[in-house]
């Protein structure tokens, strides 16, 4: 009677083991499975634009088409029609107004906090540090009472300048977070040598230590841009009129008592995406870059 040899069968399996690991990482397995995810997360984008540019009776058609008729001949009257009949010019007036002045805020303060907490020393420092980013441990829900009631006393509800107190209270901590870990990756020496050199603090950060932070100053930017631009529920009980609604609450009055219009709601949507896009196109080299080196070293 034979008896397997134990060390013949163990590299039996180093070699199983080899050949796997080979197949799954060859390029032809590589290239599948990531033109499987592409086009995963891609076919809602795909989706929701067909939608845009079909009719009410086309969206409802059962089987539904991947392909169409509205590809070759787009019906452009439902983005037409959202935009001067519904409003959603005001809409994204209102975004962008929000959004921009929000990033501006956000940036400017958080930079310097950031740059403050990272080359500054002073007493119980990392306690009021740790406290700036308690704040934005609270979940948004949870302070809404407290922001309306405070709105309400100050005659600020149904206007823009709310939502950019509360989106500035919401976002500035992530930035001061990530800036401060930014800096903290620069090296001080840098800061030391342009003081020899007779610079003023401040030249030395404008001119030095700003330029080497642009990365981090970019993706924060952005973060900041796309939460202004897309966030709903405060938008939602904070605002009442045209004058003040942003982008995704016009794009709730889409649902309507007895109908919900897909056709502008999916145009709607798209609208919406269309800055996530670009942003994520133009700039992932600066998110990227950004993001790991706030968020990983200091």
């Amino acid at each position: 009677m034979s008896t397997s040899n134990p060390l013949f069968d163990q590299e039996r399996r180093y070699e199983i083991i080899q050949s796997l690991g080979r197949a799954i990482t060859s390029k032809y397995v590589v290239t599948a499975v990531l033109s499987a995810l592409v086009l995963y997360f891609t076919f809602p984008i795909y989706w929701t634009f067909v939608s845009s540019i079909k009719t009410m009776a086309g969206i409802h058609a059962f089987p539904p088409s991947l392909v169409p008729q509205e590809i070759i001949d787009p019906i452009w009257t439902n983005y037409t029609d959202l935009w001067f009949q519904r409003s959603f010019n005001m809409f994204t007036l209102n975004s962008l107004v929000v959004a921009i002045a929000t990033t501006i805020l956000v940036v400017t303060f958080g930079t310097l906090a950031g740059y403050g907490f990272s080359r500054f020393r002073f007493p119980y420092d990392d306690y009021v540090f740790i406290g700036i980013l308690g704040a934005r441990l609270l979940p948004p829900i949870g302070m809404l009472v407290p922001f309306y009631r405070m709105f309400s006393l100050g005659n600020l509800i149904d206007t823009r300048i709310a939502l950019i107190m509360v989106y500035t209270y919401m976002n500035l901590p992530l930035v001061v977070w990530l800036m401060r870990n930014y800096f903290v990756s620069i090296p001080a020496d840098l800061d030391e040598a342009a003081y020899i050199d007779g610079a003023t603090r401040f030249q030395t950060f404008k001119d030095i230590i700003l330029p080497l932070a642009k990365p981090g100053v970019a993706a924060c930017a952005i973060l900041t841009f796309l939460f202004s631009w897309r966030e709903f529920l405060f938008a939602f009980v904070l605002t009442f009129t045209d004058a003040a609604k942003t982008i995704p609450v016009g794009a709730m009055m889409m649902i309507e008592d007895v109908v919900i219009l897909w056709n502008y709601l999916a145009a709607a949507g798209f609208i919406a995406m269309l800055p996530a896009l670009l942003f994520v196109i133009l700039f992932q080299r600066h998110i990227v870059s950004g993001l790991t080196a706030g968020a990983i070293k200091g």
